[in-house]
């Protein structure tokens, strides 16, 4: 298993029905934590980078944000301004890889690359607001400001193919309705009761032993097929990334969560599959602890959204179609890391 980890869901089918759903995240963040504990803040974060090459922008951010609420530092607001747009730029790219890799959105490949390409610039160009405790700095604004620019105008493009009907319902989900309520959303008084179970060290992505969603997952609206909740759930991706390419002057604050212990920081990042936390104690010059929930922690929780909508659901008979329509709803919620499916059936 990599670093990233791994998601395996398991159906147990009768008769073309899920009569039941195992989903099992293995993700190694206790190996992780021990190459980090013991270190500095300043070599821990130069070694971030090198454990996630996915979001690594946003897990640079929530580390250093950890850090200095830990040590008691306050980041200048040019410095912050910085971060979020380094996280924004790094939301509107993992964006766009999804919407054209997994469903596919008709954006031309020159588009793309040309998109991809102004994100990279300027998430290159906000790389030394991540130093830990770092001043206000001079710098040339006019690299960053053209790349932010640029983008802001080649947006309409990906607003244009939206317009069509590359994402219309699957039609072997129109008709199915989730067989159990859906999670209730992740938010700030939700993490605040999260801290005690953190401090024993129990990293479970739960609230009073109960699942959350985050992210576009939690735009899925109950009432309606699952088809239309696929639907929704892409087009929040889309729209959080159109919210986020407008908004790069002025990107979302993140509020701190309240009631933190001496020597203790909690960093959060909103990134395109939802809130990535990381929680640290740091004593003297060394980090003491530090535990992750990222996202798909949250959306692929064993009791979570996957496991209520796929319990219940009626198969196509077609073996190719019912893989094809798992994976649309597997998809839809958004993995950060690769998944396996795994089959079992059998004939009342």
């Amino acid at each position: 298993m990599s670093l990233s980890g791994q998601l395996s869901i398991r159906l147990d089918c009768q008769d073309q029905v899920v009569r039941s759903a195992q989903v099992v995240l293995q993700r190694p963040v206790v190996a992780i934590s021990q190459l980090l504990v013991g270190l500095s803040p300043v070599a821990l974060l130069e070694r971030i980078p090198l454990l996630f090459a996915l979001c690594a922008g946003a897990q640079q951010v929530a580390a250093v944000r950890a850090l200095e609420q830990a040590v008691n530092w306050q980041a200048a607001p040019e410095v912050e301004l910085a971060r979020s747009r380094l996280t924004e730029l790094e939301l509107i790219r993992e964006s766009l890889v999804r919407l054209v890799q997994d469903w596919p959105l008709p954006l031309p490949l020159a588009s793309l690359k040309a998109l991809l390409q102004r994100c990279q610039q300027g998430i290159n160009e906000l790389q030394p607001w991540l130093g830990f405790r770092v001043q206000p700095m001079l710098h040339d604004p006019q690299p960053l400001h053209r790349c932010m620019t640029e983008l802001q105008a080649r947006w309409p493009e990906v607003e244009a193919c939206a317009q069509g009907d590359w994402l219309s319902p699957h039609p072997a989900l129109s008709s199915q309705h989730p067989q159990q309520p859906l999670p209730d959303v992740l938010d700030l008084l939700g993490l605040t009761a999260l801290l005690p179970n953190l401090r024993l060290g129990q990293m479970e992505a739960e609230i009073n032993g109960q699942p959350r969603t985050t992210g576009p997952a939690a735009a899925a609206q109950a009432g309606v097929s699952l088809g239309e909740q696929l639907v929704q759930r892409v087009q929040a991706l889309m729209r959080r990334a159109a919210q986020a390419v407008a908004g790069l002057n002025h990107p979302p604050t993140i509020a701190c969560i309240p009631g933190l212990e001496a020597g203790e920081g909690v960093g959060r990042v909103k990134t395109a599959r939802g809130c990535l936390l990381q929680r640290v104690q740091v004593q003297g010059q060394q980090v003491r602890q530090w535990q992750m929930i990222a996202p798909t922690d949250w959306n692929f929780h064993p009791q979570g959204v996957l496991t209520r909508q796929l319990s219940g659901l009626v198969l196509p008979t077609d073996p190719a179609e019912a893989e094809a329509l798992v994976r649309a709803l597997v998809l839809s919620i958004d993995p950060c890391v690769d998944f396996v499916l795994h089959w079992e059936s059998s004939h009342a």
